[in-house]
C-alpha cells in the first residue's frame, strides 16, 4: 500500500485547518457574565418584540404599527436614560426574510444597540 497519497491528503487538511483556525476565531465574539450576580431586585426584562405570521409587530405583546414603533421606542428607551437600548426579537417562521429585516432596521434606526434573536 502507497502512503503517499494518505500523507498528502492528511498534510492538506492540517494546513485547511491551520488556515481557517484564525479566521473562526474572530467571528466568534461573545459577551460573558460578569463575576458576582445580580441582586433579586435588580433583573432588568429587554423588551420583546415579536413580529407575527400576519406582519403584525408586537412590542411586550401589546400590537404596534410601523409609524408608531420610534415613538413606542422613545416611550421604553427615553434618551435621557443611559441603559443599554436591547431588545428581544422575534419573527415568525411564514414571514418573508425582507420583512424581518426591515424591522431589524427600524430597530437599529430608532436607537437599539443590541438585538437578541430568538
Amino acid at each position: 500500500m502507497n502512503a503517499t497519497p494518505l500523507a498528502d491528503v492528511s498534510l492538506s487538511l492540517l494546513l485547511g485547518f491551520l488556515v481557517i483556525t484564525p479566521i473562526i476565531l474572530q467571528t466568534l465574539a461573545t459577551q460573558l457574565p460578569q463575576a458576582g450576580g445580580v441582586a433579586s431586585g435588580q433583573v432588568r426584562q429587554d423588551p420583546r418584540v415579536v413580529l407575527t405570521a400576519e406582519g403584525e409587530i408586537l412590542i411586550n405583546d401589546k400590537k404596534v404599527s410601523e409609524e408608531e414603533l420610534p415613538a413606542r421606542l422613545k416611550e421604553l428607551f427615553p434618551p435621557e436614560a443611559d441603559v443599554e437600548r436591547r431588545v428581544v426579537f422575534t419573527g415568525s417562521g411564514e414571514v418573508p426574510y425582507r420583512d424581518v429585516i426591515d424591522v431589524l432596521d427600524l430597530l437599529k434606526e430608532n436607537g437599539v444597540e443590541t438585538i437578541g434573536i430568538r
